[in-house]
This record gives structure tokens, C-alpha cells and sequence, in this order.
């Protein structure tokens, strides 16, 4: 726009030469014209500035990482004048960052339209992605003035991470047997007289002791009590954000959800039923869902996702068993990203026959530094306490998630 100004003062400068040189009328005219001319486009453009509108809109709100984001803004312009420089900004960060990035791109329109500008945003790292239209910015014909209206339109679009299945049964036999569980199946029965599921008619082969009495008394029929499976939930998984100081957390943060995420997506596969649990630093709590069904696991998901900017807590573990402090598991599947004296001693405190130790860390060599790093942990303790350790290194994430190799 500063360049247009010095072109418009070098074209006053000209016809100003022009009208001294050539003292006729007509020049005089002209000069007077190319001086009044910014008074009429500014005020063109504060009539054209206060009625045009913009919206953002989003295509969709769900997509997987490495999908892109389309973004629609909704451009209405009533008056009769086309606006032939219209800028528009937005911004969009990661709910796990800090970091905002900004677009800027130009748009143009008719007189009396209403125009869609699509932009196509690329996330390659999961979490809400929070979309910003900040405002536009209106130009004279000449572009020597602007103005700008703000705005403060704000749409989320969920990035989900990758979810990968994996084939190996990491769960012990003892996860398969039923240790106590105060859930109950809502579409099978089960042999637990503890809890009745259903009543129905006297089939052929059915038990006598299950008979209900009284109500077959009252039908005149025989009636038999169905009682209820109880779920198994022996299982746990504990996602702990914490990172080592001076990483970048988002690709940190990204494949902490993937790498857990999976676990729990292959679990549910394997009609394994489990929980997942991570500490909730918007409330200050543990969280622990119950995964069942498909539904379970997207609520989980979504509980992740809805964490802003998250932050590691040094030993979140102490939380969850000051919360749930007497449960008993087959098998804790825990997956952080720093690993500390602490956290293994509060690990070691919860009650289970397996414990797995699953860090996501960076680093650039694959074996050789897997082994030597995998050996320098084992120093801590962690294979004194009887627990298993798996390395999932983020330059080689999909690789090494299809590849655990838990104990």
C-alpha cells in the first residue's frame, strides 16, 4: 500500500507539472479531479466497509491426521460497488501448543454477491485444532487507504489420531479370568447370581434352581431368573503426559495419544475389556473410562482431545492411586514420556501381576540406541520391581507401535 501512495503523489506531482505548463481549463480540471479523488474513494470505502460481512464455517469437524481441514469464509457484500482488494486473516493453533500460525490470502467481489473463500489447512499431529477468522480488511480502488473489521469467529475441528491395531495378545492369561468387577454385560447373561439379568419362560434344559418361584406362582407358569456376565476390566492402561524439559511437546504429546490409543483399540478387538486412565489437568483430576464398546473408546478420545495445551505433571500416577487406591489388575500397561525414580516407585505401589513400561522418546539412531538406552532404564530398577519396559521411538512411530513387544 506504500508503494501505491508514492505512485499517487508522483501522479499529482505529474498533472500538477502538467496543469503549470499547459494553464488552460481543462488541465486545471484534471488537477483538481486527481486531488479529490482519494476524499471519494475513502468515503466509498467506509460505505462499502460497514456493510460488507464475513463467516467462517468449517466443511467438517472430524478428521485424521494427515487429512486436510477445509475452511470456508462467507463473504456478503450488499451495496452495489465491487471490492476488488478484500484480505482476510486467519489463525489456527493445536489445542497441545501454544503456537498460533497465521494465513492471509485475497479475495474479490461483485457488487451485490455473496462469495465463498475455501482454504484447505493441514495438521500433522493430532488434537482439536482451534480455527480463528481475526477480521478483514477492506482496500480503495487505488489501495491507498484500509480498513479493518475485526471479527472473532472461532470453530473447532478435531484431528484424531492413527489408530493401529495391533495383532499380539499382550494381555496375560490371568486378565481372561474374572477378577472382581461391578460391571455387568446389557446384552448377554452370564452365571453371576449376584445380579439377574432377565426373566423369560421355562425352556427345556433349563436348571431347576433358577427357577423363580413366586412369580411362576403368580403366572401360573414357570418362570426362570437369567443372571448376569459380569465384565472383566482387570486391565489398565495409564497415559501420563509428562516429557523430558526442552522437547517439543506436540510431536511428543501426538505420539503419546497414538501409541495409547492403539493399545486400546487393539484391546477392544480382542473383546478385552480394560480401562483408561489419564490425569485431566483442566480439573485436576485422574479420569478413568471403562472401554467396552467402540463408543467408550471415541468418549475417551474425546476427554483427550478436549485437553488444552496440556502440561506434565511430574508424577500424575500418585494421583490415580490416591484416587483409586485398593484396585486390583491383571495387567497396567503405563505409557509416558519421561521416566523417573518416582513415577516407578508409585508404579510399583498399585496392585498387579504384570506392569508394562511403555516410553516415547526421540531419538535419531534405531537399535543400537534402543538396546543402550533400554539397558541404562533397566539400571533405575525397573527390572528389579518386575516390570516390563518397551521403547516407541518417534521417528519410527508406526513402525515400533506394530512392533511392541511387551512381557
Amino acid at each position: 500500500m506504500f508503494s501505491s501512495k508514492i505512485k499517487y503523489l508522483l501522479l499529482v506531482v505529474f498533472v500538477g507539472l502538467l496543469s503549470i505548463l499547459y494553464n488552460e481549463y481543462v488541465m486545471g480540471i484534471i488537477f483538481i479531479t486527481v486531488l479529490a479523488l482519494p476524499f471519494v474513494l475513502f468515503a466509498l470505502l467506509c460505505y462499502c466497509y460497514k456493510r460488507v460481512r464475513a463467516e467462517l464455517a468449517s466443511v467438517v469437524h472430524v478428521v485424521t491426521k494427515g487429512e486436510t481441514v477445509p475452511v470456508v469464509v462467507q463473504l456478503y457484500n450488499p451495496t452495489i460497488f465491487p471490492i476488488y482488494g478484500l484480505k482476510i486473516y486467519l489463525t489456527y493453533k493445536n489445542s497441545y501448543s501454544s503456537k498460533r500460525y497465521k494465513k492471509e490470502f485475497i479475495a474479490t467481489m461483485d457488487g451485490r454477491s455473496n462469495l465463498k473463500v475455501s482454504c484447505n489447512l493441514l495438521s500433522e499431529y493430532s488434537g482439536n485444532i482451534e480455527i480463528s477468522l481475526r477480521g478483514i480488511r477492506c482496500y480503495d480502488y487505488l489501495k491507498l487507504f484500509s480498513l479493518k473489521k475485526k471479527r472473532k469467529d472461532t470453530i473447532k475441528v478435531a484431528v484424531l489420531p492413527s489408530l493401529i491395531e495391533l495383532e499380539e495378545d499382550f494381555v496375560s492369561n490371568q486378565g481372561r479370568q474374572l477378577v472382581e468387577s461391578e460391571y455387568y454385560s446389557q446384552i448377554k447373561s452370564g452365571d453371576d447370581p449376584s445380579e439377574v439379568f432377565s426373566i423369560r419362560e421355562y425352556r427345556e434344559g433349563d436348571r431347576i434352581q433358577r427357577i423363580h418361584w413366586k412369580l411362576s406362582s403368580k403366572q401360573n407358569q414357570l418362570m426362570i431368573k437369567e443372571f448376569s456376565n459380569p465384565l472383566n476390566c482387570a486391565v489398565l492402561i495409564y497415559l501420563d503426559f509428562d516429557i523430558p524439559t526442552g522437547k517439543e511437546r506436540l510431536p511428543v504429546t501426538d505420539a503419546l495419544l497414538e501409541c495409547s490409543l492403539s493399545l486400546s483399540y487393539s484391546f477392544l478387538a480382542q473383546k478385552q475389556y480394560h480401562y483408561f486412565s489419564w490425569y485431566d489437568s483442566n480439573q485436576g483430576i485422574c479420569r478413568r473410562n471403562r472401554i467396552i464398546t467402540e463408543k467408550d473408546l471415541f468418549e475417551v478420545v474425546d476427554g483427550l482431545l478436549e485437553l488444552s495445551e496440556s502440561t506434565g505433571n511430574p508424577n500424575t500416577l500418585s494421583t490415580y492411586l490416591a484416587c483409586y487406591p485398593m484396585e486390583q489388575y491383571t495387567d497396567i500397561f503405563y505409557i509416558t514420556g519421561e521416566i523417573s525414580t518416582a513415577k516407578i516407585d508409585t508404579l510399583a505401589m498399585l496392585i498387579a501381576n504384570k506392569k508394562n513400561v511403555i516410553q516415547v522418546l526421540e531419538i535419531e539412531e534405531d537399535t543400537d540406541a534402543l538396546e543402550y538406552l533400554k539397558a541404562q532404564v533397566y539400571e533405575k530398577g525397573i527390572a528389579e520391581l518386575g516390570m516390563e519396559l518397551s521403547l516407541v521411538n518417534i521417528n519410527n512411530l508406526q513402525s515400533d507401535i506394530q512392533n511392541l513387544r511387551l512381557g
